[in-house]
């Protein structure tokens, strides 16, 4: 064999070697992240909000910011639901800039899970961001900056 070609069988064996390693150890693995969409139902005159999340088509769960007291719901305050046992947890923040305002996640939960309420009174008529997300460890698919909330 000549010099180019115990080079070139070196470099296919290493690279058969490489690629068999790869396919090996994590091919397959890494769940891509779902691609997510949304309903809203907006109540007490657009001040406040039902966010229903949607994992690649499939309901999941929803986040809901709730302005004034209706019946036994709190006002000023924000709860999460995660209706979908696939790894995901449900998350809502409300902030001002610069400002969290209410946070209410259910990650570490079991599917079907819903927060408590997240409470604290608020001045009137304030406008806040209502984010919402899915989220797996520290990994986020998030909706951000689609809702204008009130207190």
């Amino acid at each position: 064999m000549t010099n180019w070609s115990k080079r070139i069988a070196t470099l296919l064996a290493a690279t058969t070697v490489m690629v068999g390693v790869s396919l090996g150890t994590g091919a397959g693995t890494a769940a891509a992240a779902p691609r997510l969409t949304y309903q809203s139902s907006w109540y007490q005159s657009g001040k406040s909000v039902v966010v229903y999340l949607y994992a690649d088509g499939d309901y999941a769960g929803y986040v809901n910011w709730n302005a004034d007291p209706v019946g036994i719901d709190p006002g000023d305050a924000l709860r999460a639901n995660d209706d979908a046992a696939d790894g995901w947890g449900v998350k809502g923040t409300v902030s001002a800039p610069g400002w969290l305002i209410r946070e209410a996640s259910t990650q570490g939960h079991p599917s079907p899970y819903t927060t408590p309420w997240q409470t604290g009174n608020l001045d009137e008529d304030n406008q806040y961001t209502l984010d919402v997300c899915l989220a797996k460890g520290s990994e986020r698919v998030c909706l951000y900056g689609y809702f204008r909330v009130k207190s």
